[in-house]
């Protein structure tokens, strides 16, 4: 038997060995015992009953709760000759009706044992809900033609797993109505409350007994590590800009994987088709791209598994539902922009399989939290998912292998020794991430109580005059960018015409003296400890994230501020960041002749010299106004009309003595001419920097596109000092034994 199964992967699947406990399944699955098996991603978790079904009489009945899945998953099956079927919603009736008569005619014996089909998935509400299926699945049974049944994703039967199905509880009908045909249960996560749960919802005997210490009759438990030490994970630093983060891409796959098979995941089907676009002009041709998504045709999602199979495409650029059923082995990267620590876990299961080192990067910017916000701000808990998220990606100092120890622990109720290997304990540094390699003197320790309490300060400022402000709108205001002036929002129908200033040192005792990437991370690790909250803004087009103080803020901001400096009172609020050194601005990225693109040359803005007052902030390219001699700020009420019925602050005075009058700034008179289009935001009043901050994007609450500009005026500009934005690429480490844990979600 051990030599059927060996050879028939080999021959059929192309594996030439089994990994971890894929073999032991298989025996057990040919010895129709009834089994639960707890594989991580990337375990290879469907060889272990499809490799059976070809050598089994009859059909097996795989129960899946993904359609996206089953389609993948089945493609895949014909690629390699077996004969596989799926009934669900995404099936024609004609199709649905043909595959039934094909299985009838198997329960009547009308069909040749060589034609028999092997597999058949279905979703649980298929299982539940269709009569008729369940009236065939009786014929198969009298005719022994119904070989098992599989149900994958097993934790989705438990109330107390993460992906709760209702329609699994119908499943226990399987054991009722077919008591002699076994289940294999799989799943990439099961605590012990939720394999209880499968157990007695299935009609399995529980405890199972393991592999080893199995008796003659009963349910069989298998299980996996979950630590593969050859997967190195990274987070890689992504400019603000799309073309720039494009550039990095291309230089990470160019240097380290040129002409390795890799995945590049994204967050949308836009972002998918965009990447492997540019990526694949970027490059000249060098990486060979090809997309995935839920809306690529069949015949173009097979024809995509041939090509990247044999090479002809080297990186797959794909939302999140490409590599389930997907067994390439020699994936030697993956490029993540997860949503969730489990969706970089399950995500990085598809790289190195086997054996060999392969990268894991996760590509970072603070400000994609927006986004990630608004698409997941319908989802339940999709925000404790996030907040962890952004643990993991601003942690600059701990092991990831501990990191995803201890976060299993609590979020899956897995014993944090299922990270123990015969080399290492379950808490030991890995000693092969980026923090566990990373140099010393990298990374500095900054104590943020004072910057933190700057950050909430304004926030609460700008919430009192009634505005709102994005979380890199919010850095930039508390950085002194914009001069500090603030468009008030009014209704959706309604719009204030006119402005408030936030004057940093009269609110504050000065700007937060943070880098640009340093105040935005501030502004993720006030989101992270409830110091800051989201507040949603949804318009006809997208949902629009701005920031706002949290439960936390006011105990907090109510201090002093020499209560904070000189008294250290206040939450102790710590972090680690990259060290970053001061380097020349690169030169623009000419067009493939050499030439600007006309593109870029008409979006260049003229520099103009700097207000009175205004200097080089140190810590990046823009020029920050400094702010003139305030004393008090002071609330001027204004009526402008029929279309205002409320008031206008105003922090800045006309002139620069201590006695200049206070003034008004009319939104219809007076520095139109310093923004286009703008409406709600900053209001520029800094010189142009297209290189790493560009215009601003923001998305109007009647979802119009706004684009920001920036603007000095006056006859020439000062001198600017620019920062690189941190970027850290994986660094090279030493080979790793081939003797490798693997996981998978197939």
């Amino acid at each position: 038997m051990e030599d059927e199964t060996g050879y028939l992967s080999n021959e059929v699947f192309g594996i030439e060995k089994f990994r971890l406990c894929q073999e032991g399944v298989c025996n057990a699955n040919l010895a129709r015992r009834d089994i639960v098996c707890v594989m991580p991603t990337g375990g290879g978790k469907s060889l272990t009953y499809q490799l059976p079904a070809i050598l089994t009489s009859g059909c097996t009945i795989v129960v899946s709760p993904l359609i996206s899945l089953m389609t993948d998953q089945v493609l895949h099956l014909d690629e390699f000759g077996v004969s596989a079927v799926m009934l669900s919603s995404a099936v024609s009736h004609a199709e649905s009706r043909k595959i039934q008569a094909h299985l009838y005619a198997m329960a009547s014996g009308e069909c040749a044992p060589k034609n028999e089909v092997k597999l058949c998935y279905v979703t649980p509400e298929k299982l539940g809900q269709d009569k008729n299926f369940w009236s065939l699945l009786n014929k198969l049974y009298e005719a022994r033609k119904l070989a098992r049944f599989v149900i994958d994703e097993a934790h989705c039967v438990s109330e107390m797993g993460h992906d709760y199905r209702p329609h699994y509880k119908d499943l226990g009908k399987l054991r009722t109505v077919f008591r002699k045909v076994p289940i294999l249960a799989l799943s990439a996560t099961c605590p012990p409350k939720v394999l209880q749960d499968i157990s007695r919802t299935l009609g399995l005997q529980y405890p199972p007994k393991r592999g080893a210490e199995a008796e003659p009759e009963g349910t069989v438990y298998f299980s996996a590590p979950l630590y593969r030490k050859n997967l190195h994970y990274s987070v890689l630093s992504k400019p603000n800009n799309f073309a720039d983060a494009i550039k990095v891409t291309r230089e990470f796959i160019l240097n380290k994987h040129r002409n390795q098979s890799g995945i590049i995941y994204c967050l949308s089907k836009k972002d998918v088709e965009h990447v492997a676009k540019e990526l694949a002009s970027e490059s000249n041709g060098q990486i060979r791209t090809g997309i995935y998504h839920a809306e690529v045709p069949d015949g173009r999602k097979a024809q995509l598994h041939r090509e990247w199979r044999e090479g002809k495409v080297n990186v797959v650029c794909a939302t999140i539902a490409f590599g389930l059923g997907i067994d390439k082995a020699d994936v030697r990267f993956v490029i993540h922009h997860s949503k969730s620590v489990e969706g970089l876990y399950q995500e990085s299961g598809r790289a190195g399989r086997d054996g060999k080192d392969a990268d894991c990067v996760l590509l970072y910017n603070p400000k994609d939290a927006d986004r990630v916000f608004a698409l997941t701000s319908s989802i339940p808990q999709s925000r404790g998912k996030l907040m962890d998220i952004l643990r993991f990606v601003q942690d600059f100092e701990g092991c990831r292998k501990i990191f995803f120890a201890n976060y299993f622990s609590v979020s899956a109720q897995l014993s944090v020794e299922e990270w123990t290997t015969e080399e290492t304990a379950a808490l030991d540094p890995c000693g092969h991430c980026d923090n566990c390699t990373r140099a010393p003197g990298s990374v500095k320790r900054v104590d943020l109580r004072l910057p933190a309490w700057q950050t909430l300060r304004a926030a609460e400022d700008i919430k009192r005059c009634g505005a709102r402000l994005t979380l890199r709108q919010l850095g930039e205001l508390v950085r002194g960018l914009g001069r500090g002036k603030v468009n008030v929002s009014g209704t959706r129908h309604k719009r204030t015409k006119g402005s408030i200033t936030i004057a940093m040192d009269e609110l504050a005792g000065g700007k937060v003296q943070l880098s640009r990437e340093e105040t935005e991370m501030l502004c993720i690790h006030l989101l992270i400890h409830d110091y800051l909250q989201e507040e949603f803004v949804p318009n006809k087009h997208t949902t629009n994230t701005y920031l706002v103080p949290g439960d936390k803020a006011r105990r907090f901001t109510s201090l002093a501020r020499s209560d904070v400096v000189e008294k250290g009172l206040g939450p102790k609020l710590e972090s680690a960041f990259p060290v970053t050194g001061k380097r020349k601005a690169a030169a623009k990225d000419p067009g493939k002749d050499g030439v600007q693109p006309p593109a870029a040359r008409a979006k260049r803005k003229r520099p103009t010299a700097p207000h009175p007052g205004e200097r080089n902030d140190g810590y990046d390219e823009a020029v920050a106004h400094e702010g003139d001699d305030i004393d008090d700020i002071t609330y001027v009420h204004r009526r402008q009309g029929t279309d205002v019925g409320g008031t206008i602050y105003v922090h800045h005075k006309q002139g620069n003595g201590r006695n200049s009058p206070i003034v008004i700034e009319d939104s219809d008179e007076g520095d139109d001419d310093d923004v286009e289009g703008a409406e709600d935001g900053i209001e520029g009043d800094v010189e142009a920097f297209e290189d790493d901050v560009g215009d601003i994007d923001i998305e109007d609450e009647d979802g119009s596109d706004e684009d920001w500009s920036f603007s000095l005026r006056s006859a020439r500009p000062l001198k600017r000092t620019r920062l690189q934005p941190y970027v850290e690429l994986p660094m090279r480490r030493a080979p790793v034994d081939d003797d490798v844990i693997s996981i998978d979600s197939d």
